[in-house]
């Protein structure tokens, strides 16, 4: 069981900002089953939750030097969340979503709708990939077509269990600017 460190909040916000790492898990572990519930209540879906709060402790780490250790990190934990849960609504409502195609239109123009949907994002998916570094591609292909869990790419690619984190999330970050977040994924593999 982790010993709970003395430190109040904000002085763990100036030393993470300072890069400390103990400092961010701390602060990752006194909040994260708080952020999890917080996020659950609007998505519904444990592993999308799960998902955003990564994201959201994952944006903490990469933009440290811009926290305000006067400012309350809860609070800001929790309208990052909340805005990363609205982006992700608004940008679902923006996807090209294979089970909106009309199912009353004649069976030659709803399959000739769906192939073309369908090519159109593989291509879009396909292209994403080829984009990404060498390792990431590797990383994301563990997880998302091989199905390995974060520790065993980490083991097998001798990386943390962090930066396996870190290159799925960038992966995953990739799909999300080009809109094709959840069906890239589905439709590459």
């Amino acid at each position: 069981m982790r010993k709970a460190n003395q430190h109040k909040e904000a002085e763990l916000v100036f030393l993470l900002k300072q890069g400390d790492k103990l400092a961010f898990e701390e602060l990752y572990y006194r909040h994260i089953d708080k952020m999890l519930t917080f996020a659950s209540s609007f998505l519904f879906n444990p592993s999308e939750a799960e998902e955003i709060v990564q994201i959201v402790f994952i944006s903490v780490w990469d933009n440290r030097e811009n926290l305000d250790p006067s400012k309350s990190f809860s609070a800001y934990l929790f309208k990052s969340i909340k805005n990363r849960i609205l982006n992700r609504i608004r940008d679902q409502k923006k996807m090209c979503d294979l089970a909106d195609i009309s199912n009353e239109k004649s069976f030659d123009t709803s399959n000739i709708e769906r192939e073309i949907c369908l090519k159109e994002s593989t291509q879009e998916a396909l292209e994403i990939v080829k984009k990404m570094p060498k390792i990431q591609q590797r990383v994301f292909i563990l997880s998302k077509v091989d199905g390995f869990s974060n520790t065993e790419i980490a083991e097998k690619l001798t990386i943390s269990t962090r930066t396996v984190e870190h290159h799925i999330y960038k992966a995953k970050k990739s799909f999300k600017v080009n809109n094709i977040e959840n069906y890239g994924f589905i439709i590459l593999f």
